[in-house]
């Protein structure tokens, strides 16, 4: 299978790379960076700027880059009929439609983090958050100093996770300006940007009586990039549609 990478001079686009030249059923097509420079070359790669400059066919689309690509890459992946695994974060509500749109025509898909431990770490939340309601929620998020958006993309993933099971839960934001006590239906998040944290979560259910801490700590990129690869394998097999990585590890 021939893959574009999209974020390919960027730390997890790096991993991606590995991950592909490590499986024998895969190859890369070809990378688009914003870095790029003209007639750009990697280890015999061409890497282009942006969708508009590619001159080339690919057979799937791993996107870990930046919420300016969605528009030409999604319009790339329908006029081609590739599938496409979107692993960028801080995508905004009109950024999400487009998906949702593309997704009528090729198979998508979007996650916030495609590393296969904190997306089991969601059913495990769902059935938390069920059975501790008389426990307050906390999530705390740490990524490196690099990392543009917050909360992350991932925490507000775990948040999604819990209000399935709990829909009256609703998220606060930090406490700066919230001179009030807390509500039991609140769900707070707190940010750390900092060094080169990859990317922790800490999922806190505080009781009367004990803590429960759940926690998940991506030790490197790999899970990421693993993760990715997988999913682009899955999406191959299907016709089109918006898929999460739940559906990936089910099969």
């Amino acid at each position: 299978m021939k893959i574009a990478i999209v974020g390919y001079y960027g730390k997890v686009g790096k991993s991606v790379i590995k991950a592909v030249n490590e499986d024998s059923g895969c190859e890369i097509a070809f990378g688009v960076s914003r870095s790029a420079k003209e007639n750009d070359t990697k280890d015999g790669i061409r890497v282009f700027k942006n969708f508009e400059a590619v001159d080339m066919k690919c057979e799937g689309i791993i996107d870990f880059s930046h919420r300016d690509n969605i528009e030409s890459m999604l319009d790339y992946a329908v006029k081609n009929n590739v599938p496409v695994v979107i692993g960028t974060t801080g995508l905004n509500e009109d950024d999400e439609k487009k998906v949702e749109e593309a997704s009528k025509n090729i198979p998508i898909l979007l996650s916030h983090n495609t590393g296969f431990g904190i997306n089991i770490m969601l059913g495990i939340l769902k059935k938390m958050a069920k059975e501790l309601k008389e426990f307050d929620i906390e999530i705390i998020e740490k990524h490196h100093n690099r990392k543009e958006d917050a909360p992350s993309g991932t925490a507000k993933m775990l948040f999604d996770s819990m209000k399935e099971a709990r829909p009256e839960l609703y998220p606060q934001y930090g406490r700066d300006s919230v001179l009030q006590k807390r509500k039991k239906e609140e769900v707070g998040f707190h940010s750390v940007r900092g060094g080169n944290i990859i990317s922790d979560h800490d999922v806190i259910f505080a009781g009367e009586d004990d803590v429960l801490t759940l926690s998940h700590q991506a030790l490197t990129d790999a899970s990421f990039a693993k993760g990715a690869l997988r999913g682009i394998k899955y999406l191959k097999n299907q016709k089109n549609g918006l898929f999460s990585m739940e559906d990936v590890i089910k099969g």
